[in-house]
């Protein structure tokens, strides 16, 4: 899997085919599914409007695990970002479980420590079709910073009659 990503490093696109410098790619999530229509473009415009060769994501990661690799660094970093400590994975029987651990790697296949609702724990393969959970906690209301005082607001005025209004 041959991979852009643009410069925040949040969206991808996967190279599909490449005939010199015309590619056709598509957009592809972190989790490796395709996303819209795959398009025809020119590589060095791509490059020049920021986007950059990607070595390792969590997308080729996880691609490689459906595919079987073991011991694979691109995997094991994929797991480690897909599947952080203490979220929620729902297993293929239906069970909802609590990560306990990160994946350990082992010659079958990866590992991890799961926490059932009464907290025993439980060693279990990850198999491609664990779904993560949505996070449960709520989130932190944004800081909302105090009123500006006067000496500010005289500040950001006297700047605005330099500037002219620009």
């Amino acid at each position: 899997m041959k991979l852009l990503a643009d410069r925040t490093g949040e969206q991808f696109l996967e190279i599909l085919e490449r005939a010199e410098d015309k590619v056709t790619v598509q957009f592809i999530s972190n989790e490796g599914e395709h996303k819209g229509k795959p398009f025809n473009d020119s590589l060095s415009g791509l490059l020049l409007a920021g986007w950059t060769h990607r070595t390792t994501s969590t997308a080729i990661g996880l691609s490689r695990f459906k595919r079987g690799y073991l011991e694979d660094p691109h995997v094991s970093f994929a797991l480690h970002q897909l599947f952080p400590l203490g979220r929620k994975v729902k297993l293929p029987c239906g069970d909802v479980m609590r990560i306990a651990s990160y994946a350990n790697t082992h010659c079958d296949g990866y590992y991890m420590y799961l926490k059932d609702e009464s907290n025993i724990m439980t060693r279990l393969k990850i198999t491609p079709d664990w779904e993560l959970l949505p996070l449960e906690d709520l989130l932190a209301l944004p800081y909302y910073p105090a009123p500006r005082s006067q000496a500010e607001m005289d500040t950001i005025d006297e700047f605005d009659r330099w500037a002219g209004g620009f």
